[in-house]
């Protein structure tokens, strides 16, 4: 049977996972192999834990820890856990005794290690069957089912699932949240690597006329601060998920999402006073892939620049959007002849070809992550242009913005312009601050528009611009996503429907 796109995609990737957690030389200390040097901090007296006779009743608390422990091999010293891999007699021993329990607490735990699998499917399987009594085909389906019906979870279950990632890789053990503090660790899913995607902690930019590696059609997200504009291209940003730069004399950091169908901009200052640095946790939350801060470890969300998980969540700390057009390379340079955008040499070796990056996502139809349900009021791959306007959170479908090319309503006290310059040239929000625009005209650099009063006002990334009085109207903070990714980031967002 041939697999749909989607599943070969994550086949490969957790199978260069599995190879490099079972070889040398993939940043893993020790050979995967070598027999433990130290005994793990679990016994399993005699052949098998003892076993209830009725299936759904309840173990104590302490042989459900005891089985969850045997299953990944928990060490005290997570890095060691690596040693029982490929699993063995004790791991097999132990889902044995979780199939024989019927103890609904393990259903979540088991799905995790099947959407993991290190070696583990079949048994994993055979125990989540019986300790649940439902079958579904894949693990993405096993996640959509308890995260719509949850079922009850084991005493310690962060630790646990940080300690089952830490076989991935060893910092997820401090990236799942112990205890509630924002997303619950249930609905983080592991996202297919680990935490050493290497970002663009400094960006290297050229002057987009010096630019020779771009087509005119090529995807870029263009910001401009204090007159200084900057472009990142879809095909660099979507290999290191974080861009760290600073234009107009502010330090900026974008963060390229590529479940979300889109990037944001952000000023690096957080509403603590604080400047972070940014990595990918390679966590997803509703098909949202995470990020998070070296400096606490929290976990971020792309899309609403917050704080969701960690210690900052607690604090609700936040980042100060800004805005961030979507557009063609073509549209941006024409534009901004002499503005800055990444250089290709940026000091990693990836195929920065046009959607190399994106091959695993696109086409789908659906998130290519679990998520627990969808906002009917659009398909879900619908890409949308978000904005705040007053306190009330609107999208906006950007094909019917890029027809229509002038939108112009008032929410929340907020009069807001919506300006295109065509399909597939990007949408660009501005608070009109109750002035009314009626036509829109020109190309390129010199596209503007019009007020009812007959004034000519240019525009571009950051404000809109009288050409006789030199009045000004602010670009308002937007960006491009999917609709479920905007709809799950601000659930409680209105839609304009043309």
């Amino acid at each position: 049977m041939r697999l749909p796109g989607a599943c070969r995609s994550r086949a490969f990737v957790r199978g260069l996972v599995v190879a490099c957690v079972f070889a040398t030389g993939c940043g893993f200390a020790g050979d995967a192999r070598a027999i433990p040097t130290e005994e793990a901090v679990f016994r399993l007296g005699g052949a098998s834990t003892p076993r209830p006779e009725a299936a759904g009743s309840l173990l104590p608390a302490a042989e459900v820890e005891q089985a969850l422990r045997s299953v990944i091999c928990w060490y005290e010293d997570a890095s060691k856990a690596r040693a029982c891999l490929p699993p063995g007699e004790t791991t097999f021993r132990a889902l044995d005794s979780i199939a024989a329990s019927g103890d609904r607490r393990f259903i979540t735990p088991l799905v995790d290690m099947l959407w993991l699998d290190l070696g583990w499917e079949r048994p994993v399987r055979e125990a989540l069957e019986r300790v649940s009594g439902e079958r579904y085909a894949t693990a993405a389906e096993w996640y959509t089912a308890i995260q719509r019906d949850p079922p009850p979870l084991p005493e310690g279950y962060g630790e646990w699932k940080g300690r089952l990632l830490s076989l991935v890789d060893t910092r997820f053990l401090n990236l799942i949240p112990k205890e509630a503090s924002g997303v619950p660790p249930e609905r983080l899913v592991w996202g297919l690597g680990d935490t050493r995607t290497p970002t663009l902690e400094s960006a290297r930019t050229i002057r987009a006329n010096e630019e020779r590696y771009l087509a005119a059609t090529d995807v870029v997200f263009g910001v401009r601060v204090n007159g200084d504009s900057h472009a990142y291209p879809e095909r660099v940003l979507s290999w290191h998920g974080v861009a760290q730069d600073r234009a107009g004399g502010v330090d900026v950091v974008v963060f390229h999402c590529v479940p979300c169908g889109g990037a944001a901009a952000y000023r690096r200052t957080a509403s603590d006073g604080k400047a972070y640095t940014f990595g990918v946790a390679n966590l997803v939350a509703e098909s949202r892939r995470l990020v998070f801060d070296t400096e606490t470890l929290s976990l971020w969300d792309p899309v609403s620049g917050r704080a969701i998980a960690g210690p900052l969540a607690a604090k609700d700390v936040s980042l100060t959007a800004l805005p961030t057009a979507r557009t063609s390379w073509g549209e941006w340079k024409d534009r901004y002849p002499t503005g800055a955008v990444l250089a290709l040499d940026t000091g990693f070796v990836r195929d920065y070809a046009e959607g190399a990056a994106l091959r695993g996502e696109g086409g789908l139809e659906r998130p290519q992550f679990p998520i627990a349900s969808l906002d009917p009021r659009m398909p879900a791959k619908t890409r949308v242009i978000g904005v705040n306007l007053g306190g009330v959170w609107r999208a906006y479908p950007v094909d019917a913005i890029e027809q229509a090319r002038l939108v112009q309503e008032t929410v929340a006290g907020v009069t807001v312009v919506l300006v295109s310059a065509g399909p597939g040239k990007g949408v660009l929000a501005y608070d009109a601050q109750g002035t009314r625009f009626d036509r829109l005209g020109g190309s390129g650099a010199a596209l503007e528009v019009s007020d009812r009063d007959g004034g000519r006002w240019f525009l571009d990334d950051e404000r809109l611009l009288n050409s006789r009085n030199g009045r000004a109207r602010p670009a308002l903070p937007a960006a491009q996503f999917w609709w479920f990714a905007w709809a799950g980031a601000h659930p409680d967002t209105t839609v304009w429907k043309p």
